[in-house]
C-alpha cells in the first residue's frame, strides 16, 4: 500500500508544481481577485497613550499618605494624567524626583493586556504576581526599580518605583487594583 501511494503522490506534485509556475508570470492580481492586504492599517493614534505628570491634583485611587506608607518613602507632592481614565499618578520625593507611578491602561482584547504584560514582565525574568479580583502579571525589581505589571480583562495595571524591593509595589497595586477595576 505505501508504494501505491507514493507511486500517486509523485504525478500529483508535478500537476502541482507546474500549475504553480504558470501562475508566477504576472505580477498584477486579476481583477476579480481583489487585493490582499499583507500589513495592518496605520492608526492615527498609538493603542498605548503616553502618560505624563501634567495636572496637580491628588489621585483618584491612592493617597500620597498611602503611597508613601507602601512604598517606603515620603511622598510630597503628586501630578496626574487625567487625559486617561482613570488618571495616571505619579508621586514625587522631597527631591522632586517622580518616586512611585501607577497606570491603568484599557486595551482592545484579553490577549493584548496578557501580550502588554508578557512584554513588560516576562515569564522566567519576572516573579509571579496576583491580586484578589482577577489580576495576574508579574513583578521585578533591582537597582534600577521596581514593577508590577497586572491584567484583568481588558485592562493593566502598571505599578512604578524607585525602591529595589518588588513586594512595595505589589501591596501598591494590592491596594490600587480592587479600586481601579470596570
Amino acid at each position: 500500500m505505501r508504494i501505491a501511494a507514493t507511486t500517486l503522490l509523485a504525478p500529483l506534485s508535478i500537476v502541482l508544481l507546474g500549475v504553480m509556475a504558470g501562475c508566477g508570470g504576472d505580477t498584477e492580481p486579476a481583477p476579480e481577485m481583489g487585493t490582499i492586504r499583507t500589513a495592518p492599517p496605520e492608526t492615527s493614534e498609538p493603542e498605548i497613550p503616553q502618560v505624563e505628570p501634567v495636572t496637580s491634583a491628588e489621585c483618584p485611587y491612592l493617597s500620597v499618605d498611602e503611597a508613601s506608607r507602601l512604598n517606603g518613602e515620603l511622598a510630597t507632592d503628586v501630578r496626574i494624567d487625567d487625559r486617561v481614565d482613570p488618571a495616571a499618578c505619579f508621586f514625587y520625593s522631597a527631591d522632586g524626583a517622580v518616586q512611585l507611578t501607577t497606570t491603568v491602561y484599557s486595551v482592545e482584547s484579553e490577549e493584548r493586556a496578557t501580550e502588554l504584560v508578557d512584554g513588560s514582565a516576562p515569564v522566567g525574568e519576572s516573579e509571579r504576581s496576583d491580586v484578589e479580583g482577577g489580576w495576574t502579571g508579574g513583578r521585578t525589581g533591582g537597582p534600577g526599580g521596581a514593577l508590577v505589571v497586572l491584567a484583568r480583562g481588558t485592562q493593566v495595571l502598571a505599578v512604578q518605583s524607585t525602591q529595589e524591593q518588588s513586594v512595595k509595589v505589589q501591596r501598591v497595586a494590592e491596594l490600587v487594583a480592587p479600586r481601579v477595576a470596570d
